[in-house]
């Protein structure tokens, strides 16, 4: 296992403590999902070396990053791209300017994704000579995601990167992520609350819930799983059909205090449910809102 990651320790948050003791291929690209609050951008943090409280040790190919409470590889040394759902790009800077600091420190490797088939494939042309300050959400997480991609990363960390886009652009991009990583061969941790991403980008799942890990295994099969959403399961989610139309091939689920019409279900069956929104509204509704824990 060439991208084996392994990760074994704790870490003490306000209401739950991260557990760990993993270790995972990576040579099959891995996806996070689990509850608002679940660990899932903790979880990235710590493979970053960005949670200096946490207590145990992080390797990645052979290389210990982190041992106890020392960093052994600090973070700009990890060979990382990340790119978080607040985008964090350098402020008061140009699109171009952002992406620039990334090529500038990238490694000096073999890449097909150079910089204009990122710039035009992300909808990027029209914006490099503008501020990131007056981008909109959507824009400034495919900037983010971008400048990951041109760090010509050993190991890409992608935290909700399309939340803000619009449907149409997170097809598009969702579909160049799976084409660009296979054809790299860049191993990727992917963070979604969208079954749908999951199953596009991913071969593998593990998730989250409060902080412990309760599943971890094929991507297919654990969406597949009636347990892997319920009430007091991962994602700690619930919805039931409580009405069906056979004609629009349509199913209503009770879900706190609203209804949402899905596809074709069984009456009583248990579902992974993601809310789409209207396309141009720059919004991803998540069914929760992301908590602190998955904004920092």
């Amino acid at each position: 296992m060439r991208n084996q990651l392994i990760i074994r320790g704790c870490l003490e948050r306000a209401r739950f403590t991260l557990d760990l003791d993993l270790s995972i291929d990576l040579d099959e690209p891995l996806g996070i999902m689990g509850a608002t609050g679940a660990g899932k951008t903790t979880l990235l943090r710590i493979i970053a070396g960005l949670e200096p409280d946490f207590t145990g040790s992080v390797a990645f190919c052979g290389e210990v990053w982190r041992d106890g409470m020392i960093d052994r590889v600090p973070t700009h040394q990890r060979g990382l791209g990340v790119a978080f759902q607040d985008s964090r790009l350098l402020p008061g800077r140009t699109v171009e300017n952002n992406l620039n600091f990334a090529t500038q420190r990238a490694p000096a490797v073999d890449s097909r994704l150079d910089y204009m088939t990122l710039v035009e494939a992300l909808d990027l042309q029209h914006l490099l000579r503008e501020s990131v300050d007056s981008l909109s959400g959507g824009e400034r997480q495919r900037v983010a995601l971008a400048r990951a991609l041109l760090a010509r990363p050993r190991l890409l960390l992608l935290d909700e990167p399309l939340s803000a886009n619009d449907s149409a652009h997170r097809q598009q991009v969702i579909a160049h992520i799976g084409d660009w990583m296979s054809a790299e061969g860049t191993p990727f941790i992917y963070v979604s609350h969208a079954a749908a991403e999951l199953a596009q980008l991913t071969r593998q799942v593990l998730i989250l819930d409060q902080g412990a890990v309760r599943a971890l295994g094929k991507t297919g099969a654990l969406l597949e799983a009636g347990n892997v959403v319920s009430g007091t399961g991962p994602l700690s989610l619930a919805a039931v059909v409580v009405a069906k139309d056979h004609g629009s091939r349509t199913a209503t689920l009770e879900f706190t205090d609203s209804d949402h019409a899905v596809g074709a279900l069984g009456q009583g069956e248990r579902v992974v449910v993601c809310r789409e929104v209207s396309e141009g509204s720059g919004l991803d509704a998540p069914l929760q809102p992301e908590s602190d824990e998955d904004q920092h």
